[in-house]
C-alpha cells in the first residue's frame, strides 16, 4: 500500500494487478490501456506515463461516457 497519492495508488494497483495476473498467465496490454486523468494530474510512475491519457471528459468505456461531457452529449444526441 502507498501513502504517495492516488497516483501513487492507481501505479500500485496496476503493478500489482500485472504481477498477480502474470501468474495466471493473463496479461495486461498496456497498448490498448488508457491513464483517465486531467491534464494537470502529475504522474511520475513510468509504467502509467506511457499509457495514452484520456481527459475525463472524453473517456468511454465499451462506448458509453464515464462523464458528463462532449463524449456524453454526443451519445445522447446520437440515440435520439
Amino acid at each position: 500500500m502507498t501513502s504517495g497519492g492516488q497516483v501513487d495508488a492507481v501505479a500500485s494497483d496496476i503493478t500489482e494487478i500485472a504481477e498477480v495476473g502474470g501468474d495466471m498467465e493473463l496479461f495486461l496490454n498496456f497498448v490498448k490501456c488508457e491513464l483517465v486523468a486531467h491534464q494537470g494530474v502529475w504522474v511520475r510512475d513510468k509504467q502509467l506515463q506511457s499509457l495514452q491519457r484520456v481527459e475525463p471528459k472524453d473517456a468511454t468505456l465499451l462506448g458509453a461516457a464515464l462523464f458528463s461531457g462532449p463524449v456524453l452529449n454526443q451519445a445522447l444526441v446520437g440515440s435520439l
